[in-house]
């Protein structure tokens, strides 16, 4: 069952702007886990012309069972090249949900710290209270 409109907290009740502004900032700083799908996989081994096999042995990792993109040293996602992401148009399916994920909007609290850490909320197209709930129900609903 689908959660409703007046499901949504408060603050996100009348949609929210939004626009990837490609600046990285979700892509770099602590350490986080993105997970990859093998579609995802042979989506990003394709857009970067490399075989799947490859990209997964040099770019992924296994955690317990699921497959996840690794991290540089300094916590950057390891497509994150020259300041943005390297794979922008084919980017993971967890990547493309943000900021709507369940832990971002969960409080106001932590949609305030999303939005102080995300140029991108505010800006572009009206993300209606509809997709936020079929984004945010996407990341609930990941394993």
């Amino acid at each position: 069952m689908s959660p409703s409109v007046p499901d949504l907290p408060v603050f996100l009740q009348d949609g929210v702007r939004f626009g990837c502004t490609q600046c990285g900032a979700c892509c770099t700083g602590a350490p986080g886990r993105v997970r990859v799908s093998e579609a995802e996989v042979e989506a990003i081994s394709e857009f970067r012309k490399q075989s799947a096999e490859d990209f997964r042995r040099s770019e992924t990792r296994m955690v317990e069972g699921e497959r996840w993109l690794r991290e540089r040293p300094n916590g950057e996602c390891v497509l994150f090249e020259d300041g943005r992401c390297s794979v922008h148009p084919v980017k993971p399916k967890q990547c493309r949900l943000y900021p709507f994920w369940f832990n971002n909007v969960r409080s106001e609290a932590a949609w305030r710290k999303t939005c102080a850490e995300c140029p991108g909320i505010g800006e572009g197209d009206l993300v209606s209270p509809e997709e936020i709930l079929r984004r945010v129900g996407e990341d609930i609903e990941a394993p």
